[in-house]
């Protein structure tokens, strides 16, 4: 089983590259109420040209490559997420960084509108992580993408999310 991510590194870069996100997935859960370790970082990031700039520059210093594929075929990730142009193609991208991996998802299972960040950032809650300013998901968007993706690890998140 992979180590637990500390997404607080990945979390400062971040915030100090001005990189508007809403967290999503096992972070997210942990949000809500259940602690639980997650091996990497969800976000959704606002898809803004200027914004997906800043992110695309992120990923470069932070060394990001695709991996993970093994729920994915090779076909679900033909973009390159260091480009900010394909970036607003609006793809998802499984990667590792040098700070540990991060998902980039723009479209998700179970919210309907396309980008994805319009919907959730409607019901977004504000917190902070060791003086970080973060955005995370509502428990009811969170609960809607848990269903929808209806994994083994979603199944038990609802569960413990207050849904039988």
């Amino acid at each position: 089983m992979p180590e637990a991510l500390d997404p607080v590194p990945l979390l400062k870069h971040l915030h100090e590259h001005g990189i508007e996100h809403i967290i999503i997935g096992g972070f997210a859960v942990v949000a809500h109420g259940h602690v639980r370790t997650s091996k990497d970082l969800d976000i959704v990031p606002d898809p803004a040209p200027e914004n997906l700039q800043r992110l695309a520059r992120l990923l470069v210093e932070i060394e990001a490559q695709h991996v993970g594929l093994e729920d994915f075929s090779p076909e679900e990730f033909p973009f390159d997420p260091t480009d900010p142009l394909q970036l607003a193609e609006g793809a998802n991208f499984r990667l590792d960084t040098s700070l540990g991996p991060i998902d980039i998802m723009q479209w998700v299972a179970g919210i309907e509108t396309d980008p994805a960040y319009t919907e959730l950032d409607r019901g977004a809650i504000e917190s902070s992580v060791d003086g970080v300013r973060v955005r995370v998901c509502s428990l009811e968007h969170l609960r809607a993408m848990k269903r929808a993706a209806g994994r083994p690890q979603d199944l038990e998140d609802l569960k413990r999310l207050g849904e039988e």
